[in-house]
């Protein structure tokens, strides 16, 4: 019986060290679904509920344990309720994150500055922090969450809209 508990326990702890591992050197990829959530309140009084969702993708180098730099592109779908027009918009970004290891934590945290060539939203700032899975030697479950800054041009006035993030996705 204590042969027993000592190899689950000898598994538990080798495989905590598996999860906090860092990234390695070279390619990265990563794959991520989000919803960005902005709420306004429009002249009349009416509150509004904008909904942004898509799929994007990005790629480019991890430089050491701690540091990547890439480029990505998304495909991004906006409904405002209570309103029934919606818009599909194709931004690319440019994406900086850091990978870290918190005793057996593995956080992260990214930023992406990007712009829509068509669209009503030119240009957007997208910080986020984040936990790490570890799925395998390569690949790795990611959830964020942070804030979304959409500049966005209404006649005359220029303004960044802030919106809640959540960003769900795997890295490999």
């Amino acid at each position: 019986m204590i042969r027993f508990l000592v190899v689950i326990l000898i598994s538990v702890v080798v495989s905590f060290y598996a999860w906090s591992q860092e990234p390695e050197r070279g390619y990265r990829g990563f794959l991520d679904a989000n919803v960005d959530l902005q709420f306004e309140r429009e002249y009349n009084g009416n509150n509004t509920t904008t909904v942004f969702y898509g799929i994007s993708t990005t790629h480019g180098y991890q430089f050491n344990h701690h540091f990547f730099l890439g480029g990505g592109l998304m495909v991004e779908r906006n409904h405002p309720y209570p309103y029934d027009n919606s818009l599909i918009d194709i931004p690319f970004f440019v994406q900086a994150r850091t990978d870290w290891t918190f005793g057996q934590v593995p956080l992260y945290g990214d930023l992406r500055v990007g712009g829509i060539v068509f669209g009503e939203y030119r240009i957007f700032i997208s910080p986020t922090v984040g936990y790490r899975h570890k799925l395998g030697k390569k690949s790795s479950f990611n959830f964020g969450i942070g804030m979304n800054l959409r500049g966005c041009s209404w006649s005359d006035e220029k303004t960044f809209h802030p919106q809640l993030a959540l960003r769900v996705g795997i890295d490999f």
